[in-house]
């Protein structure tokens, strides 16, 4: 049984969201930013105000969203963000 159907996990409005739910990203804090190498802080700033489909609950409290970015000549890279409640809006359901 997948650990995440056992998870409650709720945006800043307190709507209930599960994996595969439409999220948009309000805030990412400044020392996730900082943690990042410099050719990826761009396109994790750039998520501010996206919508993303929720890939995980890794842990109570937490959603997990990814992003991937083309690098050029035929290379791609990917990254996300772990979020809490407060960084997070509910958008729609997963499927709709």
């Amino acid at each position: 049984m997948e650990e995440h159907l056992n998870l409650q996990m709720r945006d800043r409005h307190g709507t209930p969201v599960t994996v595969g739910d439409v999220v948009r990203v309000l805030e990412i804090a400044p020392e996730v930013l900082a943690l990042l190498a410099d050719d990826e802080r761009p396109h994790h700033e750039a998520m501010l105000g996206k919508e993303y489909e929720i890939d995980d609950l890794p842990e109570p409290g937490k959603i997990s969203v990814s992003i991937w970015w083309e690098e050029g000549e035929g290379r791609t890279a990917h990254g996300g963000l772990y979020l809490l409640s407060h960084e997070f809006e509910f958008v729609r359901k997963g499927g709709s």
